[in-house]
């Protein structure tokens, strides 16, 4: 019994790691780094970085396209890699609503990359290889902005960290990154990437002691008063990620003078990071 899924699972930093490291150690005893037919791979993670690695080579993004999953093991049979330009945007039905549409990337390229399971010695073999594209292919300066070739590694994660505590701003680090390693064309990752690792980062380093001591502190203002609001929003992973709050008198006064509220998000110099939304009001005195 088996079931086929559409999958674009990643693999965790530190595991892509160490497999990155062991397919470059392979791959550079021989000069030919070409996919073929009969190749064998340990594990699909494997393939996907030697696949990866090759597309990087090439000039092209590749992605997971299906998988076929065993039910009574639930170990994965086959596996298919496609290029990023293989088959076509599905035809929203928003599309009349949308001001502006983003940019068609899908040309319906048929590259891909095929391996199926052998079960006699547990490995995968590559049972397909499509190498024709029906695009043009990047140039090396440009590979880096592809999203399957975008990582930041561990030993860059580090380098952020002390970046970040040293009280560089984001476009200060990417400079000096890119300067440590010849180029940003050589870091493997663009300037979102580094914010998203950094927004990431914080929201796991929120440790419980100032969470729970923001939430004792608005415990005990609304015992104090019923009339004090706060409402905590959280990420899939239970995380802290959005609080608003409002006092008796906040609440009172935008009762009496709600017709004009301004939003001001200037406040975003913090230690954390995070941006401080104030809600500014006019009342009869200002």
């Amino acid at each position: 019994m088996y079931e086929s899924s559409f999958e674009s699972n990643k693999i965790s930093p530190d595991r892509e790691d160490a497999i990155q490291n062991h397919v470059m150690t392979t791959t550079s005893m021989h000069m030919d780094c070409m996919p073929m037919k009969g190749m064998e791979f340990e594990s699909e993670d494997f393939a996907y970085i030697f696949y990866n690695n090759y597309a990087r080579m090439i000039g092209f993004s590749i992605r997971r396209e299906y998988s076929n999953i065993c039910k009574e093991t639930g170990k994965l049979t086959s596996r298919k890699f496609v290029c990023s330009k293989e088959g076509f945007r599905r035809k929203d039905k928003r599309d009349c609503k949308t001001k502006k549409s983003r940019v068609e990337t899908r040309c319906g390229c048929d590259a891909c990359l095929v391996i199926v399971l052998d079960r006699k010695n547990d490995k995968y073999v590559v049972t397909n290889f499509v190498a024709e594209h029906n695009h043009l292919l990047h140039l090396p300066e440009t590979v880096h902005m592809m999203p399957s070739q975008r990582k930041v590694s561990l030993a860059q994660a580090v380098e952020i960290d002390l970046a970040e505590e040293s009280g560089m701003r984001v476009k200060t680090s990417l400079k000096y990154m890119g300067k440590r390693f010849g180029g940003q064309e050589n870091l493997g990752y663009i300037r979102q990437d580094l914010k998203n690792y950094l927004r990431t980062k914080r929201q796991r380093d929120l440790e419980f002691g100032d969470a729970g001591s923001l939430m004792n502190y608005f415990s005990q203002k609304v015992k104090e008063n019923s009339w004090f609001y706060y409402a905590v929003q959280l990420d899939i992973e239970e995380q802290i990620t959005n609080i608003f709050w409002a006092n008796a008198e906040m609440i009172a006064d935008y009762g009496y003078f709600g017709d004009a509220v301004t939003f001001d998000t200037t406040y975003n110099t913090n230690r954390d990071g995070r941006p401080l939304a104030i809600f500014l009001g006019l009342n009869h005195l200002y």
